[in-house]
């Protein structure tokens, strides 16, 4: 019932901003390699952009989001108010995957079209365009292995069911997401000071 409703809710913040953010960052280094030639250009800030610059997209996509729940009748709730935390696990995760992307396509240039490829197999393992309900549950645990999962089920949650997200699972996706900027920001920073020979 109400599938566009609910299609919507999973489809914007996947295609607006993951997809959108993770290849413009994939390619961001070596987009812009003039930048990076310069000694005191902040070439740590072009991933960051990347990932907001999705984010904005998103931003701006909500007023279609907001028009489409109200012309299926889908009523707001309190949960609304959990968008901003659910937003910035997914710019968290989303950063630090870009960090690690644009990186070594700096070295790979093949990688981002490897990363397209593992884009739209996610799509596909992402409760997108159904629910997480009706997978079987002995394969459940295999979706909740991505987390875009769990930040998936978490908007469509908020917006479309009416509940909180899943506190416990979105923790995890923190934890994971600080984790892979940390380390995303620490191979960044590595390879920084030899971008310039290779672009």
């Amino acid at each position: 019932p109400k599938f566009p409703a609910f299609l919507l809710c999973g489809l914007l913040p996947w295609m607006m901003w993951f997809t959108e953010a993770i290849t413009l960052g994939t390619n961001c280094l070596v987009d812009h390699a003039g930048f990076l030639k310069n000694a005191v250009f902040p070439s740590e800030i072009l991933p960051v952009v990347a990932v907001g610059t999705g984010m904005m997209n998103y931003v701006f996509s909500l007023p279609v989001l907001v028009l489409l729940l109200l012309v299926f009748g889908v009523p707001f709730r309190v949960t609304v108010v959990a968008l901003p935390v659910v937003m910035g696990v997914q710019f968290l995760f989303t950063l630090g995957i870009v960090y690690f992307t644009a990186t070594y396509n700096v070295f790979f240039r093949d990688l981002r079209y490897i990363v397209q490829h593992i884009l739209l197999a996610m799509f596909f393992l992402t409760p997108i365009m159904y629910d997480f309900s009706v997978i079987p549950a002995r394969f459940q645990w295999l979706l909740k292995l991505n987390p875009m999962t769990t930040i998936i089920d978490s908007y469509r949650n908020i917006f479309f069911y009416g509940a909180w997200p899943n506190w416990e699972n979105l923790g995890y996706v923190l934890a994971l997401s600080l984790v892979l900027v940390t380390a995303g920001a620490w191979a960044f920073e590595a390879n920084r000071e030899i971008f310039a020979e290779y672009l």
